[in-house]
């Protein structure tokens, strides 16, 4: 697949989404309400509206750029990448696990994908701009074997089923409004076609703990977002 270049440069401080160390949560907690923790960030959440910096790196697209962001639940995405002067460069829609980029030229490059942009699972792609973390779902929840790490991380292995391949789901916490938050996320899917993709959360909101800033990096790209604006709904 041809690559789309996005060209416009920024100023690479915009990205330093993860700057200094916090301390691990390390208080004993029972590893389902660590869970509950994580995965209960964002749900109330139904639709996102607003401005972002965003960087991305991949086989689909790379560049720096403003974008503005509509976000709604289920599965509905749709990035407008601006110039400087806030003209269009580009059109990204997701939905349903496919993504569509148009670039609004003479000749209107199109290019369609299914299931992963730049390695990352296109079905979190909604999750993680409605302000939430991945998660396993209820279902897989339910028969998923859930245990603390002695480092204190909170790890979920899903079971093979017909819904997919088993999936390793090992979250880092840190403390936050006296509580433990997800500042970390390593996540694998086994089989014959394994992946994985590392997500970096930070700058939780005050009132919704969803994360202002996150990246998610796997072996086939990497894609970084800050917040500048944005509605809740």
């Amino acid at each position: 697949m041809k690559k789309i270049a996005i060209n416009i440069c920024l100023c690479c401080s915009f990205f330093q989404l993860i700057g200094c160390a916090h301390t691990p949560y390390s208080k004993k907690t029972d590893s389902k309400d660590l869970l509950s923790s994580a995965c209960s960030i964002g749900q109330a959440t139904k639709t996102v509206k607003g401005s972002v910096w965003l960087k991305a790196k991949s086989q689909e697209m790379s560049g720096q750029f403003p974008a503005f962001v509509l976000a709604q639940e289920p599965s509905t995405l749709k990035l407008e990448i601006t110039n400087l002067v806030g003209g269009a460069e580009a059109l990204i829609s997701i939905q349903d696990g496919k993504y569509t980029v148009e670039v609004p030229d003479k000749k209107k490059k199109v290019e369609t994908g299914y299931g992963y942009w730049g390695g990352i699972p296109l079905k979190w792609g909604t999750e993680l701009f409605l302000g939430r973390i991945p998660c396993p779902t209820a279902t897989e929840i339910s028969d998923a074997s859930v245990s603390v790490n002695p480092e204190g991380e909170l790890i979920v292995e899903t079971l093979r089923s017909v819904r997919g391949d088993r999936e390793l789901f090992r979250y880092r916490f840190r403390e936050w409004n006296g509580g433990a938050w997800p500042e970390y996320l390593y996540w694998e899917r086994k089989g014959n076609f394994k992946t994985s993709v590392n997500f970096r959360f930070d700058s939780p909101a005050d009132n919704t703990g969803s994360p202002k800033k996150w990246e998610a990096t796997s072996a086939l790209g990497q894609v970084k977002v800050r917040w500048r604006e944005r509605t809740i709904e």
